[in-house]
């Protein structure tokens, strides 16, 4: 499939983010921050195989995954990557994995760079996997976000989300969607360590008890940003979809202590 890259100008975080939130609401999407200093291909991937196309299997290699992907034809991914150029993701083997991901029919990648020199990570044979559109999207935008993030927000395999990170995120969000994350986070910590997850109709109502969501669409459009920032996670409990936020307890409860 072709790529779409975006280039130069100022910080086109928000133009990524905005584009999933009115073209792809209804569509299997992820938002990566490229510019992470701990990010990897093989984070990306995980993230994939696990939160989109809900497989708990564990692979032996990135190829495997890659080729699970590729064999999942029936799910169409939008994967959005910002700074594809990143510090962490500019290396020869992680550019070579991320051309065969963007490769995959059912996959499309729309990407930014910002460096000047970005287009020399490509050779012919990457470049063909690619198969870049270019478009120049200069936004003069600061890049606020890009210089103060200190530690990635995807997963980690221990599951946990470092508190700085979490708290970063929760701090840019308006109230109400302060609010509603609240409310899950202290479902979860106060449900113990048996808790598997809340239904989207159950929190729904919680929601509505509370004054936060006057509609389902409408909590769906922010539980959506909270999946784009890796905050919370779903997984099929007795044939139903839950949501959780995958921090340890002791974490979620110094976040709750310090933010609420």
């Amino acid at each position: 499939s072709s790529g779409i890259n975006a280039e130069y100008g100022g910080s086109k975080r928000k133009l990524l983010i905005n584009f999933a939130k009115k073209m792809l609401k209804h569509d299997y999407h992820m938002v990566v921050n490229g510019y992470f200093p701990d990010l990897t291909v093989r984070d990306i991937l995980n993230n994939i195989t696990s939160n989109m196309l809900s497989c708990s299997a564990s692979f032996r290699s990135t190829h495997d995954q890659l080729n699970y992907i590729r064999n999942s034809k029936y799910t169409e991914i939008y994967l959005l990557i910002n700074n594809i150029d990143g510090a962490n993701l500019r290396n020869e083997k992680s550019q070579l994995l991320l051309g065969e991901l963007a490769d995959i029919e059912h996959v499309h990648m729309i990407a930014t760079i910002d460096h000047i020199n970005a287009p020399l990570l490509w050779d012919a044979n990457k470049s063909k996997l690619f198969n870049w559109l270019w478009f120049d999207c200069t936004t003069f935008e600061s890049y606020t976000d890009e210089t103060s993030i200190e530690t990635s927000l995807m997963v980690k395999q221990t599951g946990a989300i470092a508190l700085s990170s979490m708290t970063h995120v929760l701090r840019s969000l308006t109230p109400n969607a302060r609010g509603i994350f609240k409310l899950l986070a202290t479902f979860q910590q106060e449900s113990g360590p048996d808790f598997q997850g809340i239904t989207f109709q159950d929190f729904y109502m919680k929601c509505r008890e509370k004054f936060l969501v006057n509609s389902d669409a409408t909590l769906r459009t922010q539980l959506t940003e909270f999946k784009d920032h890796m905050l919370i996670k779903t997984r099929h409990v007795d044939g139903s979809e839950a949501l959780y936020i995958p921090v340890e307890p002791k974490i979620l409860q110094q976040f709750l202590e310090s933010e609420f």
